[in-house]
């Protein structure tokens, strides 16, 4: 027995600093994201399921690796640069602030995004030739956003005064142009607010309070998506309505969203990801767009702050949330 025990232990000594060595030699995939720790989720698991599909299995195959900047943006660059000396195969960037982020740090080493407009921010050429070391998905905010303001007026039709809030460091002059159109055509006024980091949610708010917004669209952005929980919380007490681009920002209370599938966003992403680890150039491999969009409605919060959804919408809603 105790020969036993002297035998697994040498076996332990020299088979983990293998194991660990083997992991070494594993393709690198580093995750920038501009989230905390605590808000990375559905979107880890949506990524490495999206990628076990594709028998891309972290510590089998390949090896995944995530830098956060805790919910400050400013924190990117150095995060970019600091895993551009680990040398991976690929970067995956999750919003305009990380990607640029790492195409400053790096023009050789693959970069494949979900961002919200890859063209209008400049960040490719065109989705069929995207050039440069930059791929991905890009999520059509410009549209969306826009069409959300939309969304609200149906929403609450007797509205004259909408909130916009925004993250700046994704909100190209595009998407802005294009949902001033849209309030202005609907006799919508505007007011903008922006916030920089997670400190600055509670003031926002109050800025909205205090200029009698009606409803607020909260714009697509990974710092607003993390901090949903927060925002739909505030939502939910001031009674201000939101409208977000994606169903997870609803179940933390918002009254709607229309967009996207993050879970189909991430299996986009995933297939990019298989392609560049195959061998594709990332500046030859097309970005995507989606092409399905939904409309979430929280039955639940619009009880709540006594709105009457109405009946035009709710036959629209994909989801309906009780």
């Amino acid at each position: 027995m105790k020969h036993l025990a002297v035998v697994l232990a040498l076996w332990f000594c020299t088979a983990v600093p293998a194991l660990a060595q083997d992991r070494a030699m594993l393709p690198l995939i580093v995750v920038l994201r501009v989230n905390k720790a605590d808000t990375v989720e559905p979107g880890n698991s949506f990524f490495r399921t999206a990628l076990a599909a594709l028998g891309r299995i972290d510590g089998q195959n390949i090896r995944i690796e995530t830098r956060l900047a805790e919910g400050h943006s400013e924190r990117l660059p150095d995060l970019a640069r600091s895993l551009v000396g680990e040398k991976p195969s690929i970067i995956v960037s999750f919003g305009e602030a990380a990607t640029r982020a790492a195409k400053e740090a790096t023009s050789a080493i693959p970069i494949v995004t979900i961002s919200d407009d890859l063209v209008a921010s400049g960040l490719i050429a065109t989705l069929a030739k995207p050039g440069g070391n930059i791929t991905g998905v890009s999520i059509m905010a410009t549209e969306l956003d826009a069409k959300k303001i939309d969304m609200l007026k149906q929403l609450l039709p007797s509205a004259r005064r909408f909130g916009v809030l925004r993250d700046p460091t994704t909100s190209v002059p595009a998407r802005m142009q294009a949902i001033a159109e849209t309030a202005k055509a609907l006799g919508i006024e505007l007011q903008v607010v922006d916030v920089h980091s997670p400190a600055e949610v509670i003031s926002a708010f109050a800025a909205f309070r205090d200029s009698n917004a009606e409803a607020i669209d909260i714009l697509a952005s990974p710092l607003l998506f993390s901090l949903r929980a927060e925002l739909g919380q505030l939502s939910l007490t001031d009674k201000l309505p939101a409208i977000c681009q994606f169903r997870e920002a609803v179940e933390a209370g918002c009254l709607a969203s229309y967009g996207i599938s993050l879970q189909q966003a991430f299996v986009a992403l995933a297939n990019l990801i298989d392609k560049i680890l195959k061998g594709a150039q990332p500046g030859d491999t097309p970005a995507e767009q989606p092409t399905a969009f939904e409309l979430v409605i929280n039955m639940k919060t619009a009880r709540l702050m006594g709105i009457a959804v109405p009946q035009s919408v709710l036959v629209r809603a994909d989801d309906i949330i009780e």
